[in-house]
């Protein structure tokens, strides 16, 4: 899906909620959340191809495939999170999503801690 028909798809999800946020604000919360839905969908298909590109090019400078797995999920990770944060403070649920972001930051955490240790066992190798 291109820029503009994203930008429709947000025009047209806005208006919507808008008609309906008066008389039925459960409706209009509805209507934002499939909106905000298919657009991080829609986005999540162009992300294959920088996926694919970053994977040809670590099977060509020979990088370890469990440091660059791991750096596309903390990235995958910081995404989803963001996006269910935001959806919670849509919602009005600020408390939910404050708890959400620092669970995020323990996940990102905990799965980039081998790569951490890995480079702390490198500095301390090369240090005499």
């Amino acid at each position: 899906m291109d820029l503009s028909k994203l930008i429709g798809t947000a025009l047209l999800g806005i208006t919507l909620s808008l008609l309906f946020k008066k008389d039925k604000p459960e409706i209009s919360m509805f209507i934002g959340l499939i909106t905000g839905v298919g657009i991080f969908l829609a986005s999540l298909h162009k992300l294959s191809f920088i996926i694919d590109s970053v994977v040809s090019l670590s099977n060509k400078i020979n990088i370890n495939t469990l440091y660059l797995s791991t750096i596309i999920k903390v990235v995958g990770i910081s995404y989803l999170i963001e996006f269910a944060i935001q959806i919670c403070k849509d919602a009005g649920e600020g408390a939910i999503a404050s708890k959400l972001e620092f669970a995020g930051k323990v996940m990102i955490l905990t799965m980039s801690f081998p790569i951490m240790l890995s480079i702390l066992e490198t500095i301390i190798n090369i240090i005499p």
